[in-house]
């Protein structure tokens, strides 16, 4: 893995903190808190700012936090008039809750850059069961779907998800662009035999003629593929091509103008996915490839909002899953786990750099509104409880919970990476045996 990209997750995990950090410094600074530290980073200060009033700002050596340092934010303050804890309890909360709001709009704001810059994709119709006519799923081949019963698809919700809200033989209506005009097409899904379809048209393009010599177009040869029996395909030799494979050569055997078509060439075809395989099931019965969508400039702005609600929900889909067991403790890491995923998967390209910025962004507001101790979370649920009470819960006490909380949450992180490689490490050992 390169350094530069290492560095790169550094930075990416910085501003995501100073972004949270910053949202309780503006807050503070409009609501009257003192604020004795602004910091990037943590340990010793490599620079050191003072302003006339006191507040002082520092870049530190550790770039792996930050923080926003309020008078007396520790202390009971009963003598201090700008302690944090003697202003009123309805400021506290609107400061303690402006780092996760920040967060939230960072990832909206980033989330609209991905989207605009990305898109997404919708289907367009590559393969149907039948695809010389209308089948039973309503698509034909090259219609392009644009929504699902009146919802159009979006980056936050594929057609494939939609499609999984529906059991089989339940109708829905797609709304398709077909010759260029937009219609409705009532469609639902069905328990299809497995077919053969052509996956890569490069390899057979021009190179297709039947026994008289005549020139079979890709569609006419992906029709052949897809009515072909599978009688032959058992669970044992499922997919291996025996049946393709005799019906080709025994078109093309005796075509001097065919560059291919022995037996070994059929089952090459198939291995490589040139020829694809799929298998029976519930589907639609039909082959999709993808169409490139844009979003104009304000439609991005807007779907940001519904896309970052969508990644929120992933995120506690994954809360839950850990501690239900769906998600294995070994997927999960700590903050060194998270500067190598990030360094890893920024090498894939913008796209996937891009849309790591609103999901680190969501991450963070949404782990730290959690009501877990030494999180912001904690610390405003403490203050409601004194807005109930009309007392603030003892201070010291406060103080240890918060303290112990932190610690145990230290300890989880650490446990958390060296689990994380140690699993690796283990999957490794594994494959090289």
């Amino acid at each position: 893995m390169s350094f530069l990209y290492i560095l790169l997750a550094l930075v990416v995990l910085l501003v995501m903190i100073t972004v949270h950090e910053f949202g309780h410094y503006c807050a503070g600074k409009v609501l009257g808190f003192k604020i004795n530290e602004f910091a990037i980073g943590f340990g010793p200060a490599l620079y050191k700012r003072k302003k006339k009033d006191g507040e002082q700002f520092s870049v530190r050596a550790l770039p792996l936090g930050g923080f926003c340092a309020f008078e007396g934010e520790d202390e009971d303050g009963k003598n201090n008039p700008e302690a944090f804890n003697n202003k009123p309890a309805w400021k506290r909360v609107i400061v303690l809750v402006s780092g996760v709001t920040f967060n939230f709009l960072f990832g909206i704001l980033t989330a609209a850059i991905y989207l605009l810059v990305t898109g997404f994709s919708v289907p367009k119709i590559s393969t149907t069961l039948n695809s010389a006519e209308v089948t039973g799923s309503g698509l034909q081949r090259n219609d392009i779907v644009l929504k699902v019963d009146g919802k159009r698809i979006e980056a936050y919700r594929s057609f494939n998800q939609m499609l999984a809200d529906y059991e089989a033989g339940e109708t829905f209506t797609l709304t398709v662009e077909r010759d260029g005009k937009i219609i409705d097409v009532v469609s639902s899904k069905q328990k299809y035999n497995a077919f053969y379809f052509v996956a890569d048209s490069s390899k057979f393009e021009g190179k297709l003629f039947d026994e008289n010599g005549e020139a079979i177009s890709i569609d006419a040869f992906s029709d052949a593929l897809v009515q072909i029996a599978t009688t032959d395909e058992t669970e044992e030799n499922a997919g291996k091509g025996s049946a393709i494979s005799a019906y080709i050569t025994s078109i093309y055997k005796n075509n001097e103008k065919t560059e291919m078509y022995s037996t070994e060439d059929i089952e090459e075809y198939l291995s490589e996915g040139t020829i694809a395989y799929a298998s029976s099931g519930v589907s639609l019965g039909v082959i999709i490839s993808n169409v490139e969508q844009k979003y104009t400039f304000f439609e991005s702005v807007g779907k940001a909002w519904p896309f970052c609600f969508y990644l929120i929900g992933l995120i506690f889909e994954s809360f839950i899953g850990l501690f239900s067991g769906a998600v294995a403790v070994s997927e999960a890491g700590g903050t060194i786990t998270a500067i190598s995923q990030i360094a890893e998967i920024s090498q894939y390209g913008l796209s996937y750099f891009l849309l790591l910025l609103p999901l680190l962004a969501m991450n963070l507001a949404v782990f730290n509104i959690l009501p877990i101790p030494a999180l912001d979370g904690a610390r405003v649920v403490f203050v409601l409880i004194e807005m109930i009470i009309r007392r603030p819960i003892n201070r010291k006490v406060e103080g240890w919970i918060h303290t112990i909380g932190l610690f145990v949450l230290l300890g989880l992180v650490i446990f958390l990476d060296i689990n994380h490689f140690v699993s690796a490490f283990r999957m490794l050992h594994y494959l090289r045996l």
